[in-house]
């Protein structure tokens, strides 16, 4: 699944020299930040920034000397920021509080990048280096059996057969469950933390699993829940209620490839699967075999796909349409994830989708691989 946000190669945190605390202690103890830093054999301007309505926007910036920099300011609460240079290939991400901060980005391109000086950053940061990493090392396990599995099926000119694919997915499931269960046990330890409320978006928001994302957060006091990040949850979750099983799908319409408006409306009296992807999304592109046989299965019943592309070149999205043989409505305005119907429904990873019935009302969400063939035969028994 490619997200929005994914969980970067993040730094680990180092120790920050004494003096260096016991200097900025009074200035962070009224409510404001010291972020300083050394950025090695680097010059020019460093720029300090975070998203605002998943754009991103820079809100300050400084010239380097000797590879230093120095950013004084307030946040109302502890939030993700960035720092962003063009010697850098990726942003510097962090949680940004008010307190001394410290980032260090050694010469040496293989080292780590050192933060340190955030309590919040500490917390997020504790779960990745530890509980998370036994749940990536056997997730890499499933994903190279379900390597292996396809590579022996297309060798022998067939397709991995359902009941292998069904074993996949329940490891999946019991991956999943182990997952929450870990950030469960993580949060319960520091519930006061954004850092905790940081997790929960990363695992349950980014990844969506909403009524984990729910029974998790309630979990965290007040003030964790009333930061930033926490505020982007409470947000999230009341976008994803707006399509719950049930509720009217929002309107919205869009652009096909030759610049024809496509409207929601023009299915209306048949099930349609709003299916969002992307050309660059290696998950979506393995699930489109699955979307292309259940659509030739009920096409002819009644089922339609609108398949939403967060692609931004138009080239690459009709060549992945092209030869993944869609042959359904596509629409895309280009825009990548700044796509207004991908906000509109939440969707902050691919594949993602959404089964309207002929009223109109979502009836599923997120369906694939059998799940999807489960659900299209029970309604057109």
């Amino acid at each position: 699944m490619k997200i929005k946000n994914s969980l970067k190669a993040l730094p680990i945190l180092p120790l920050t020299a004494i003096l260096l605390c016991a200097g900025l202690q009074s200035f962070a103890q009224n409510g404001k930040y010291v972020l300083k830093g050394n950025l090695a054999h680097l010059t020019g301007k460093v720029y300090l920034g975070h998203e605002v309505n998943g754009s991103p926007v820079k809100v300050d910036s400084t010239t380097l000397v000797n590879g230093e920099f120095v950013f004084k300011g307030a946040v109302r609460s502890p939030e993700f920021y960035n720092l962003t240079h063009k010697g850098l290939k990726y942003p510097i991400q962090f949680i940004l509080e008010n307190s001394a901060i410290t980032v260090t980005k050694p010469a040496d391109s293989l080292a780590r990048i050192e933060i340190k000086g955030s309590a919040a950053y500490d917390v997020y940061m504790g779960f990745y280096n530890a509980p998370w990493k036994e749940i990536t090392t056997k997730a890499g396990t499933i994903y190279g059996k379900i390597d292996k599995a396809e590579a022996a099926a297309k060798a022998a000119g067939t397709k991995v057969d359902s009941l292998t694919r069904a074993g996949f997915d329940q490891e999946f499931a019991a991956l999943d469950l182990q997952n929450r269960t870990a950030v469960k046990e993580y949060i319960s330890k520091y519930p006061s933390s954004a850092g905790s409320a940081a997790i929960i978006y990363d695992r349950f928001i980014a990844y969506p699993n909403y009524p984990a994302a729910t029974e998790l957060f309630a979990a965290l006091t007040k003030e964790a829940q009333q930061s930033s990040i926490g505020a982007s949850i409470t947000k999230s979750i009341a976008i994803d209620a707006k399509t719950a099983k049930g509720k009217p799908a929002p309107a919205f319409s869009m652009s096909d490839k030759d610049g024809k408006i496509v409207h929601l409306s023009d299915f209306k009296g048949k099930y349609v699967l709003i299916d969002f992807w992307a050309s660059w999304c290696g998950p979506c592109r393995k699930e489109n075999p699955n979307v292309v046989a259940a659509y030739k299965k009920y096409h002819d019943q009644g089922f339609e796909i609108i398949g939403i592309s967060l692609d931004s070149n138009k080239e690459a999205w009709l060549k992945a349409v092209d030869k993944d043989g869609l042959t359904w409505t596509q629409v895309s305005d280009l825009k990548g994830w700044q796509c207004a119907t991908a906000s509109t429904y939440g969707v902050k990873a691919v594949p993602a989708s959404f089964l309207i019935d002929p009223n109109g009302k979502v009836v599923g969400k997120d369906l694939r691989g059998e799940e999807l063939n489960k659900t299209l035969a029970d309604l057109f028994k």
